[in-house]
């Protein structure tokens, strides 16, 4: 097997081709490309999960609907062509994302003294507007007031 081969098979199974059609296409036997793409994890497998790595690792096609990206030159490469795709995917793939194992701090209040959980949030003071504005304007001094003036 020569290096023009090889690549050949890189550039293939990157197409999603099986192993048989590699073999056929470059005139080689079927287990001679098992073998070579046996050494490369990121051969092995499925012909269409194959593709489907490559496409998520070069960020060319949409994660849910396979179609090809159009990037822009500046900013964040995309990974779904539209927010449909973007809501499915994620709908479907949630157990990836669970809040539950995020950033949630148990505090106290300042005006009622009771726990509350706050999310990604640990510089929080109250537990709900009510409170907050029981302590600004109906507790302590009168603050709503700015001067002494003109009354």
């Amino acid at each position: 097997m020569d290096e023009n081969q090889r690549r050949q098979i890189w550039n293939l199974r990157s197409e999603g081709f099986s192993y048989g059609k590699i073999a056929t296409t470059l005139n080689m036997s079927y287990n001679a490309v098992k073998k070579y793409c046996g050494r490369f994890p990121e051969l092995k497998g499925y012909g269409n999960v194959v593709k489907q790595m490559f496409d998520e690792g070069n960020g060319k096609y949409c994660k849910q609907c396979h179609q090809l990206l159009k990037h822009h030159p500046k900013g964040r490469p995309k990974k779904f062509c539209s927010d449909y795709c973007r809501k499915t995917w994620w709908n479907t793939h949630s157990e990836e994302h669970d809040k539950t194992k995020t950033a949630y701090d148990e505090l106290t209040c300042q005006n009622c003294g009771r726990s509350f959980l706050s999310y990604a949030n640990p510089k929080r003071k109250y537990c709900s507007h009510e409170c907050y504005i029981q302590t600004r304007f109906y507790k302590g001094g009168h603050n709503d007031q700015s001067t002494n003036y003109g009354d």
